[in-house]
């Protein structure tokens, strides 16, 4: 009689995924065998003799099909995407605005890379480690009657629901209709920050928590600590403090690069371009520029965005979808509809925002490094000259998210957004 094992092709793995036994062959043996057990080390190929001994017909067919000069954890992983319907590209839509907000929080790195843990049920509690084949005692240390899993050290167990019922967050630790840790953190985080914005301070304090719960649970696992709700809110209020020295460190961030054209510790143009009327200062009309390029098909997007401001601008916004040979072309197109736009508005002065060091770098040398992009580069010094004040300048990719977006959906859609 035939068995079927299901083990996987992985680093820690035992074998494939659906792969029969013949005849005479015993699951107890079998849970014991491991892919290198069959490839032979001299030549690393297959052992074609004892894979048709060991396997049925169809699955001895399957292994010896797979060629393993090439094999890695990533073509492992692919392996099992394609056949056991683990397919990543089919995140849902909820899912996929929970990642984007992630990163576009304005927290830790260390916190969101704690988010996208939980996200993923990756963090080491007892349970997950007992998964991945380590032998502990899956019993929760502190109330030593449940197993300790995800779910139970941030919502259920009586320290996390005293934590949470006592938060001015007002969160019902065990409110109905969420079945996974997962579902819970995914929908406090897009309410917090649809209400709040990217700088909640509610939605710190909502990670906050999550984080002194987890350093309460590791400070009891390795310290020997005995984790009393004292503990855990004096967790939560030096993470809160850790967080408002972050905030204040990325605002003298931002301020140094837009005040670095007067920084003497910066080379002279090395973050912006000047290419206006004057040399010197920046203008209050801000706008972010992007491009978004497909190398498959040639599409392209462009989107630009009006950003928030104390100055009475309206937060307009538009893109544009056409063809471009390379990503740099792009960008350029980007920023030349952005200054036409702005032009158009009347305006006698634009601060830009790219993050295109690229280029930049073309924009500082006359004639540009870049054949492909020197007519735009031309037509944008042309309309350069009609702004009093006219900046370009390098900044990360989060400050140009809004523009971003807008260059995708009109590059994927081939439409504008006027």
């Amino acid at each position: 009689m035939e068995h079927n094992i299901n083990a996987i092709l992985f680093v820690s793995a035992r074998l494939f995924v659906n792969i029969y036994l013949r005849s005479g062959q015993t699951l107890g043996a079998a849970a014991n065998w491991k892919v290198k057990d069959f490839i032979n080390r001299e030549d690393k190929a297959w052992n074609a003799g004892m894979v048709r001994e060991y396997f049925d017909w169809d699955s001895a067919k399957s292994i010896l099909s797979m060629e393993l000069p090439q094999y890695t954890v990533k073509t492992g992983y692919y392996y099992l995407s394609k056949d056991g319907g683990l397919e990543r590209s089919n995140f849902a839509a909820r899912d996929q605005e929970f990642v984007k907000v992630i990163w576009r929080l304005v927290i830790q790195p260390k916190w969101k890379v704690f988010l996208w843990k939980l996200f993923h049920d990756g963090i080491a509690a007892k349970v997950n480690l007992a998964k991945r084949g380590i032998r502990v005692d899956e019993i929760y240390d502190h109330c030593e009657v449940n197993l300790e899993d995800s779910p139970h050290i941030f919502r259920f167990c009586i320290p996390a629901k005293e934590v949470w019922e006592s938060s001015s967050l007002t969160i019902c630790p065990d409110s109905p209709g969420f079945n996974s840790l997962k579902s819970w953190v995914q929908h406090f985080i897009l309410l917090l920050n649809s209400e709040d914005g990217k700088n909640s301070t509610r939605c710190a304090l909502f990670v906050a928590t999550m984080w002194g719960l987890w350093r309460t649970r590791n400070a009891r696992c390795f310290n020997n600590t005995k984790g009393t709700i004292s503990l855990v809110n004096e967790a939560i209020q030096r993470a809160m403090e850790d967080h408002e020295t972050f905030k204040h460190q990325t605002r003298l961030t931002n301020v140094g690069d837009l005040s670095g054209k007067n920084d003497p510790t910066l080379l002279p143009g090395f973050n912006c371009v000047q290419l206006g009327k004057e040399d010197k200062g920046f203008d209050d009309f801000m706008v972010e520029a992007d491009g978004s390029w497909d190398r498959k098909t040639t599409r392209s997007g462009i989107g630009c965005a009006v950003k928030p401001n104390h100055h009475g601008f309206a937060l307009d916004k538009g893109g544009k979808h056409g063809a471009a040979v390379s990503v740099i072309q792009c960008e350029a197109w980007a920023c030349l509809e952005a200054m036409k736009w702005a032009r158009a508005k009347g305006r006698i002065g634009i601060l830009l925002f790219t993050d295109s060091a690229g280029l930049l770098n073309n924009l500082q040398v006359h004639p540009s490094k870049d054949i492909s992009i020197a007519w735009l580069l031309k037509e944008i010094r042309g309309v350069e000259a009609t702004f009093q004040r006219c900046t370009i300048l390098k900044v990360q990719r989060d400050q140009v998210y809004q523009a971003d977006d807008i260059a995708k959906i009109c590059r994927i859609n081939c439409s504008n957004l006027l």
